[in-house]
Parts: C-alpha cells; sequence; structure tokens
C-alpha cells in the first residue's frame, strides 16, 4: 500500500471526531462555505479538542488512554482495537462538544461575556438581521412586517428565518394581514415572506402582557 495514503488514511480515521465537528459547524452555524484548507484546519483543532477532553474523562474514571504511535502510520497500520474504541469514545465525546459550539455561536455566549465586562460592544460578525431573530427574546418573536408596496401589514409570530445572496426569508405562524388602515384582511396558520434585504421594514410591537393570538394590526 502506497505510504502516503496509509498515513493519510489512518489520520482521517483519527480525526472523525474532528471532521464530524467541523461539518456540524460548517452545515448549521457558519454562513460562508469554508475552503478546504480552512475546513482541514478546522477539523484538526476540533479533534485535538475532543482528544484532549477524552483523554481528561478517560484519566477521571481511571482508564487507561493508549496513545497511537503517529511515527509509523506511514509505513504500517498502527490503529490497534483499543484506538478504535477510543476513537468511537472521541466521536461521541465530539459530538456533543459540537451541540454545544452550537449552541455558543447561536447564542454568543463569549460576546456576551465580553460585553458583560465591557471588553466590546460589538455583537458578532453576522448583521443585525441575524442577531435581532437568533437572540431568543420574545420581543422579537412577535413581528408586524410592512410591506409599502402592496400596503400590508403581516402580523404573526417568527417561526423560521434565512438569509440568502439575494433574498432574507421568513416563515411566519399565526398570521393576521392588515391594510394601512388597519382593516383586517385575513388570517393563516403559516405565511412565506421572502424580500430583497434593501426591501424590509420590521416592527416588533411585542410586551409583556401581550398575548399570542392577541394582534391589533397597527
Amino acid at each position: 500500500m502506497n505510504t502516503a495514503f496509509l498515513l493519510i488514511l489512518q489520520l482521517a480515521i483519527l480525526f472523525i471526531p474532528g471532521i464530524i465537528w467541523a461539518g456540524l459547524e460548517s452545515k448549521y452555524a457558519l454562513k460562508v462555505k469554508l475552503t478546504d484548507t480552512e475546513f482541514v484546519i478546522r477539523a484538526f483543532l476540533f479533534g485535538v479538542s475532543t482528544y484532549l477532553v477524552t483523554f481528561f474523562l478517560y484519566t477521571l474514571f481511571g482508564f487507561n488512554f493508549e496513545f497511537a504511535n503517529l511515527s509509523e502510520a506511514s509505513t504500517k497500520f498502527i490503529l490497534r482495537s483499543e484506538h478504535i474504541k477510543e476513537i468511537f469514545c472521541a466521536t461521541l465525546v465530539g459530538i456533543m462538544m459540537a451541540i454545544i459550539w452550537l449552541y455558543a455561536e447561536r447564542y454568543k455566549w463569549l460576546t456576551l461575556l465580553l460585553q458583560k465586562i465591557n471588553a466590546t460592544r460589538k455583537f458578532g460578525d453576522e448583521d443585525v438581521w441575524d442577531f435581532t431573530l437568533n437572540s431568543g427574546l420574545i420581543n422579537f418573536e412577535y413581528i408586524h412586517f410592512r410591506d409599502f408596496s402592496q400596503k400590508m401589514v403581516y402580523c404573526g409570530w417568527v417561526n423560521t428565518f434565512s438569509e440568502t445572496e439575494k433574498l432574507r426569508e421568513l416563515l411566519l405562524r399565526n398570521v393576521e394581514a392588515y391594510d394601512f388602515e388597519g382593516n383586517k384582511l385575513f388570517e393563516v396558520p403559516f405565511l412565506y415572506i421572502a424580500r430583497e434585504p434593501q426591501n424590509i421594514h420590521i416592527e416588533f410591537p411585542y410586551q409583556s402582557e401581550r398575548k399570542e393570538h392577541s394582534n391589533d394590526g397597527k
């Protein structure tokens, strides 16, 4: 077997936890597609982090962690049954760490901490659209979407949202539609809206005493 292929194969197996973590982050957290080099670097860093935590857990519970001798990985197959078990455990640990990482990315835990100690006022790399609708605050979950071109107001709760290069999309639930004079036109369980970024006007009228189904359309 080609020595380079043997080395890459075994490294790929070893870094399955990091690859899974990087894949989950790329699919569910990042807005831009990573280059192959960036993905490999992130998979390596996530993999190392996963094995460090796995090693700590092994030590905490009194298990022996068997280190693989990578210096011989290009000449022979170095992975034994003990290593396979460790990779499996590290994969489970990595999935849990990836989920925690996704929560940290969504709710900006590091940013909130830095803001708390007045180290920064910046809320992150994403725009206000992402920050607001991802905040988890109920004040930003009920909206009035004002459509000036059609002279209509859509009142509802944000179910899901997304951003593409050309469109920003909203799926609203428990929607009531009004004209600009306040006349109720219709209501539907769900309503999909897609607009260009520069053609969006959203109001956040929610107050603590407001009930989910109590909308006045104004």
